[in-house]
């Protein structure tokens, strides 16, 4: 949305449609980006690219209504390939991509309204009312870092993808905090983003523990991040991070591959990569799924982490079950039950669902190196209690019925997470 390469505009009428030098002049309306979270402002970058105008009107005719006037040609643009996609291809959501670079928070705004109201329409081409239910099945969201509230505040965007969420998961697998908050602060503003100051809703926050830009300290891939660790400690970090997606307030999307510890192939030994080196361009390795066991780490790797991997996908795909299923998951209610910090400890407990769920979800996690002492229980004193009369409490990640006696008190493992919920 912000910039494209070799794209016919670009050569048929470019002054009108594209902006090739934004430092050239600053004073040019499409020169700078929108405003940061911080209000700051610099010149649009095009990645070796075009950028496209969308703050200088001329006048010419509109392609999708025919007539004259003064418009601006890139918005008329994109309008008319949302329309393409939204009536022929039957496109059920827009991400837009780096909305700083966009530059233009009205034709964000304007893109995202005629999105809805075509999505509008071909509900009630299909013979339904569009008041039930299709405000909630069609968003449009941004990808914007920097996470400006103003975005949703103003009603530009339908939602943002939630980088707060991969920086805290990320610190909270190796035992730290980020922005200025204590641990417990920092796992707290993770699991329910609406604690952060910026979204409101579930529905405003894409929460990801890797997206597509995986180049930087922090950003590659999980199993790459976590390399030097033992291979059993990669496994507990990763599926700890896993459950935090899966059970936090907000929307979870999966950047694939992640999903069984692909690794990257074009980094270097430390993980670090550029942008013609592999960023965006290092295919996902489904054959480390599939491959053959090995006893020899070095002379084959990827058959020495297949078994690892997966244990790791199929514990993801349980994850994923629950949460399409478990309603507790698609609300925003969410209280934290113990967090308990003595003695080297970091466990948190967290309720998905609120007091009154007929189904909630009970989150214990471990983000520590403590386990219980062999035959001795870690004991949450304040579990709310027993299933109703008739059901049963059950722990999701190992499938197994957890006796009346022993819900909220059983042994805790490090770097563990244990979600429990009725049967």
């Amino acid at each position: 949305m912000a910039f494209a390469k070799e794209e016919p505009y670009s050569h048929i009428d470019a002054p009108d449609f594209c902006i090739d030098d934004p430092g050239a002049d600053p004073n040019d309306p499409d020169a700078l980006t929108s405003g940061r979270a911080d209000g700051s402002r610099s010149p649009r970058n095009g990645f070796g690219s075009t950028l496209w105008r969308y703050a200088r009107a001329v006048t010419t005719y509109d392609p999708i209504s025919g007539a004259a006037g003064s418009l601006y040609p890139a918005r008329q643009l994109m309008l008319t390939s949302l329309a393409r996609w939204m009536r022929d291809f039957r496109i059920d959501g827009v991400r837009m991509d780096r909305v700083e670079n966009v530059a233009n928070w009205d034709f964000v705004q304007a893109y995202k309204d005629f999105a809805r109201d075509l999505f509008r329409r071909r509900w009630a081409d299909a013979g339904l009312d569009p008041a039930a239910g299709a405000e909630a099945r069609f968003l449009v969201v941004g990808e914007e870092l920097s996470l400006p509230a103003a975005l949703l505040r103003q009603n530009r965007l339908d939602g943002l993808w939630n980088e707060d969420f991969q920086s805290r998961v990320r610190a909270a697998i190796l035992g730290e905090s980020v922005g200025g908050d204590d641990f417990d602060w920092s796992v707290r503003k993770m699991i329910d983003c609406r604690l952060g100051g910026v979204f409101t809703d579930g529905a405003q926050a894409v929460n990801y523990v890797t997206k597509h830009d995986v180049e930087g300290f922090r950003h590659e891939r999980l199993f790459t991040m976590l390399r030097h660790l033992p291979d059993d400690q990669i496994e507990k970090r990763i599926k700890l991070a896993f459950v935090c997606l899966m059970t936090a307030v907000g929307i979870p999307m999966l950047l694939a591959g992640e999903e069984f510890a692909d690794q990257h192939d074009l980094f270097d030994a430390d993980g670090n990569v550029t942008q013609r080196g592999g960023k965006q361009v290092d295919p996902v390795n489904f054959g480390r799924l599939t491959a053959a066991a090995s006893p020899d780490r070095w002379g084959n790797p990827d058959g020495w982490y297949a078994p690892l991997r997966r244990r790791i996908f199929a514990y993801v795909k349980g994850l994923i079950r629950l949460r399409t299923s478990a309603a507790a998951l698609s609300v925003n209610d969410t209280d934290f039950l113990w967090s308990d910090f003595s003695e080297g400890k970091r466990v948190i407990v967290w309720r998905r669902g609120g007091a009154g769920a007929a189904e909630p979800v009970i989150v214990l996690a471990n983000f520590s190196d403590f386990a219980s002492p062999p035959g001795a229980d870690y004991v949450v004193p304040t579990w709310p209690g027993a299933a109703p009369f008739g059901r049963k409490w059950v722990e999701v990640t190992q499938e197994r019925v957890v006796e009346p006696t022993q819900i909220g008190r059983e042994p805790i493992f490090s770097w563990e997470a244990k979600v429990y919920t009725y049967a």
